[in-house]
């Protein structure tokens, strides 16, 4: 029977809590609203709480105070995803109550949840109920209802776990798009296994502790390129006719093609090990002009020596990225440093602010280029000093247009209001692959299958990749289109992918193929 809470049971219940977490975080992975292989809540909530007790462990003492600034530190750092931000939000409220006392007793528990309750709320600009925030809500208003009645923190606990378990039986009933994909919220199994570990901790109990994984740690600002000796840019004046073609030649002669433009102007970028074919492909198709040649493995010595990966300029530019030849193009368009992580793989806002903080500049243009990103990103901007303007780019489609957009000589107030305008003209499609049986409004998809999501929703579905992209395309392409970006993921790189090219082509939209090599995601198109 316990009455009173001191620091080091604090320490107790987040380590069942982590714990609780790592024994259901396949579960709560799989608990994707589209059946696509992205599902990572429970990652991000296992890798926040694992930044908390890192945290906890560099505490210098063990009083009350010490120990909530170093869970609502670490959880702040270490926070993933929008799922990870949330938590952190709770536990931030929580810890602000409990710092307060050297001892936390039952009144002190529920003044604390609903703290966690209403700063998590604030957080989120839009609260959807339906989601993690009813279930901390409903959890903690059950907390002060019982609080007169229970004897021990023991019984307390347990009467807010089974209000959180009914919370998110109902979650389904909320938000019809979890109802429709017959899961509950994948965030509020996360905070109910929380609790879960919270009181298990408090009654004794031991909890199945699955092994856990090894994550590969990746330095931040490092320059990585292909395997290629130079680095070609330059503009093609050609008949628009000729650009395709040339833009086939490219693609054998190197990596991270990129010919974008049209009306006979065009911007070519290649990494190339045979440069003077490439100029030569280039002059026999149009003239060439602004021609930059860079020796990529000089450059990275170079930068080495300097130990610094950025030059010198007003505004400092970070994105988010993922796939080798989509983060070349980004640092090819003016990107100084890309952290790494994308869809499945979320930075934490620790990973994100040390890229910030690396640059030299005191003004920064952060891109997420992913709207599960978007909260951490959004968490920097009180963790420095700099001045940071946080793009909403939720796509890689959304984040090239933010860099067209951006211009270094301008300040960053107009440059957040040209980018701005930019992400509005742009609309973002994707393939991936169900990984489990499903439905749309169209009919059945089957696990395994190519699917295409658009806005929000799944609008085609094939065991075919490319009729899965054509489908999608279709339904993206309005008149009055233009452009159309191609990028290519790791898993498609042996696809033909002369139909998508004959589709486009058809509605008259010029396109630009890019070899990004993401995961997860067989094409990416952006429509312009």
């Amino acid at each position: 029977m316990t009455e009173r809470l001191e620091a080091s049971d604090l320490v107790d219940l987040i380590n069942g809590a982590t714990d609780a977490l790592r024994v259901h975080k396949e579960e709560i992975n799989a608990m994707n609203v589209f059946p696509v292989p992205d599902g990572d809540t429970g990652t991000n909530m296992l890798l926040t709480m694992q930044a908390v007790q890192e945290a906890i462990e560099d505490a210098n003492s063990l009083d009350m105070a010490s120990m909530c600034r170093a869970v609502s530190r670490g959880s702040l750092m270490g926070a993933r995803g929008n799922s990870g931000v949330i938590l952190s939000q709770i536990l931030k409220g929580m810890t602000k109550v409990m710092a307060e006392v050297e001892t936390v007793d039952i009144e002190l528990m529920s003044q604390a949840i609903s703290q966690g309750s209403e700063v998590a709320y604030r957080a989120v600009m839009k609260p959807v109920e339906g989601t993690i925030l009813t279930v901390v809500r409903e959890a903690s208003d059950e907390g002060q209802s019982i609080k007169d009645d229970c004897g021990d923190l023991e019984e307390w606990l347990s009467g807010v776990v089974h209000k959180a378990r009914e919370s998110l039986d109902s979650t389904p009933e909320l938000l019809p798009v979890l109802k429709e994909a017959g899961v509950v919220d994948a965030g509020g199994r996360g905070l109910l296994a929380i609790f879960e570990g919270m009181l298990a901790r408090l009654l004794g109990e031991e909890l199945q502790v699955v092994e856990e994984e090894t994550t590969a740690v990746v330095a931040l600002g490092d320059v990585v390129v292909e395997d290629f000796r130079y680095e070609a840019q330059f503009i093609l004046h050609c008949k628009d006719s000729k650009a395709q073609r040339f833009r086939e030649t490219l693609q054998d002669l190197g990596g991270s093609v990129l010919v974008v433009g049209g009306d006979k102007m065009y911007r070519v970028h290649v990494h190339t090990d045979d440069l003077g074919k490439v100029i030569e492909e280039a002059s026999n198709t149009g003239r060439l002009s602004d021609v930059e040649i860079t020796d990529l493995q000089e450059q990275v010595e170079e930068l080495e020596e300097a130990g610094t990966a950025t030059q010198e300029k007003p505004i400092g530019v970070v994105a988010v990225a993922v796939g080798e030849g989509i983060k070349d193009i980004l640092r090819s368009m003016g990107v100084d440093l890309v952290v790494n992580g994308g869809q499945s793989m979320n930075p934490s806002t620790a990973e994100i602010l040390d890229s910030i903080n690396e640059l030299p500049q005191d003004k920064v243009i952060l891109i997420p280029n992913n709207k599960n990103i978007i909260l951490a990103a959004e968490q920097t901007k009180e963790l420095t000093d700099k001045e940071v303007v946080v793009v909403p780019a939720a796509s890689i489609t959304e984040g090239f247009s933010a860099m067209v957009a951006f211009d270094p000589r301008e300040d960053l107030e107009i440059n957040r209001q040209r980018i701005l305008q930019s992400l509005s003209q742009v609309k973002t499609g994707a393939v991936t692959v169900a990984v489990r049986d499903s439905k749309y409004k169209k009919g059945k998809i089957k696990k395994g299958s190519f699917i295409g999501l658009f806005r929000g929703d799944i609008v085609s579905a094939s065991d075919n990749v490319l009729e899965a992209a054509c489908s999608l395309l279709t339904e993206m392409i309005k008149e009055g289109d233009e452009l159309a970006s191609v990028i290519i993921g790791e898993d498609a790189k042996k696809e033909k992918h002369d139909f998508i090219l004959d589709l486009l082509a058809d509605k008259g939209l010029e396109a630009e193929v890019i070899d990004g090599g993401q995961p997860v995601y067989q094409y990416i198109f952006g429509v312009e």
